[in-house]
């Protein structure tokens, strides 16, 4: 009786396995386009990362560039500029290597451009301290970030200013007015 009960036992077993094959090779081809399926999501998903971090990388720099203080920074530099060649061009007719007449307007625009660029620095850095507070922090605001970033490629630094990587903003320049006549 042991014996014929395992061997009904044995072929329960038997049976049941082989049902259980049966039906597992049924769900082969499903498994299959289930395995496809998601190995074409995972590369969608690798190309929407590198995307994200390359717009992400585009983000931040341009968030940088066009911060308050690189543009401060700027002007500053522009004022600098237009004030030495103001300089240069007073030097020039000192030593008669100009003439009062070619002198007149260039100085002209030259202080007037540099006036527009010290009124422009001024405004800024009064809005500046307006709105950031001394001690806030510098730079552009940091963007929140929920994940580590994907892609941790050194970035080349490109040209410009120490504070600022890129090259300066097309500034604003005093219209061209008609040139006044000489005062006598």
């Amino acid at each position: 009786r042991q014996f014929q009960g395992l061997q009904l036992e044995r072929e329960a077993c038997l049976a049941s396995n082989y049902a259980l094959a049966k039906e597992n090779l049924a769900l082969r081809p499903r498994l299959e386009m289930g395995r496809t399926a998601l190995a074409i999501k995972y590369q969608e998903l690798r190309e929407v990362a590198e995307s994200c971090a390359d717009k992400l990388q585009r983000l931040e720099e341009s968030m940088h560039r066009w911060s308050p203080h690189c543009a401060l920074g700027w002007l500053q530099a522009e004022l600098e500029e237009a004030e030495q060649e103001a300089e240069e061009q007073m030097e020039q007719l000192l030593l008669g290597e100009q003439s009062l007449e070619a002198f007149l307007p260039a100085f002209q625009r030259g202080r007037a451009l540099a006036h527009l660029r010290r009124t422009q620095a001024e405004k800024l850095q009064e809005l500046l301290r307006r709105l950031l507070p001394t001690g806030a922090a510098r730079g552009p605001p940091a963007v929140p970030r929920s994940l580590p970033p994907l892609d941790s490629r050194p970035v080349p630094p490109l040209k410009g200013s120490p504070g600022c990587p890129l090259g300066p903003a097309p500034l604003l320049s005093p219209r061209p007015s008609q040139p006044e006549p000489p005062h006598r």
